[in-house]
């Protein structure tokens, strides 16, 4: 096996199993956030658990879509967006579903910072409905507008129109997705710690303080994991525009090296839930608490229900006779 063969067999089996691990994994743990920001009363009533769910939601779509198709094209050689709808679909959903990541992140970073100040009446839940609406709907045209110039080419999805490839690599990739967000997550995780720090001594109501302090350590590894993630792709991606090298084996290095930072990039689609779990043990208490309610206690009802025998006298004519009758008894099951 050559050196070329060699290095596009370890790609191909880094998108197979780490790819697949990403996107087994990551689909679980956003349905778990989802379940657990949606079913808890303490999360339901915040703006900032809000946008983590719609960041979940976003997230699960982007991994079903965007890295499944990338698996299947680079590890299982069946590229789909070799047709030109396919090519349009895909941009468009990883494109709207990134975007829309971001924002959501940014707009919880900047709630939880002003969810602890003077100015919290503006952190409520119809403002951030609102919020939710407008970067859904500009982020739609937005990437609509940006997929009408990616089209196949020479086999390969890509951007057809030269000036929208100076436009990509100039702003889209380092400003839209790098320094934009991160300057802004970074300014308000900052200030969210700092308010954090300073709320302990106010008086406040002991269960708002620990809610808003579990927020605030939640969104700061979130945006920890988002800053780790996206540099090296941002970087990576704006490199491989101005690669002019055309040896088999740079190329094959290159496809590798590509490989193995879009994966994990795609971590921080799919790895939030595991990071919360590690910082923060309410998190892991309330988790434990709805799949309790949610699994165990259902299951607990179900095998506290007895089958009690009666015995019935029955009268027919001279003789009696007596009749077994089965009675489901419901034992009321205690709820955590």
């Amino acid at each position: 096996m050559s050196t070329v063969e060699y290095l596009n067999f370890i790609s191909q089996q880094v998108h197979i199993y780490f790819g697949l691990t990403i996107l087994i994994l990551g689909v679980i743990g956003n349905i778990l956030n989802v379940v657990i920001f949606t079913t808890l009363k303490t999360f339901r009533e915040t703006a900032c658990a809000l946008y983590l769910t719609i960041v979940s939601l976003v997230n699960i779509c982007q991994l079903l879509i965007a890295l499944l198709i990338r698996i299947l094209s680079d590890g299982f050689n069946m590229d789909i967006r070799k047709r030109s709808s396919v090519c349009k679909i895909y941009i468009f959903v990883i494109v709207w579903c990134l975007l829309t990541s971001i924002s959501g992140l940014c707009l919880a970073t900047i709630d939880q910072c002003i969810s602890m100040t003077r100015y919290r009446r503006l952190s409520n839940l119809p403002a951030a409905r609102r919020n939710v609406l407008i970067i859904c709907t500009a982020w739609s045209l937005y990437s609509i507008w940006f997929n009408r110039y990616w089209d196949v080419s020479s086999g390969d999805c890509t951007i057809i129109n030269p000036k929208i490839v100076i436009y990509a690599t100039r702003f889209h990739f380092p400003i839209l997705i790098g320094c934009l967000p991160i300057s802004i997550m970074v300014t308000f995780s900052l200030l969210a710690y700092y308010h954090a720090r300073s709320y302990i001594r106010q008086p406040i109501n002991i269960i708002y303080l620990s809610r808003d302090r579990q927020l605030t350590a939640m969104t700061l590894i979130h945006v920890l994991l988002f800053i780790i993630t996206t540099l090296p792709y941002v970087i990576f991606y704006i490199y491989s525009w101005y690669r002019t090298g055309q040896d088999p084996t740079q190329i094959a290095l290159h496809n590798l090296l590509y490989a193995i930072i879009i994966l994990i990039d795609f971590v921080v689609y799919g790895g939030s839930f595991y990071l919360y779990c590690c910082v923060s043990e309410r998190f892991r208490k309330q988790f434990i608490y709805v799949l309790a309610k949610l699994c165990i206690n259902p299951c607990q009802q179900w095998t506290h229900t007895q089958v009690v025998p009666r015995m019935e006298v029955l009268l027919d004519g001279h003789h009696a006779r007596t009749r077994t009758i089965h009675e489901a008894i419901s034992m009321p099951c205690r709820t955590v």
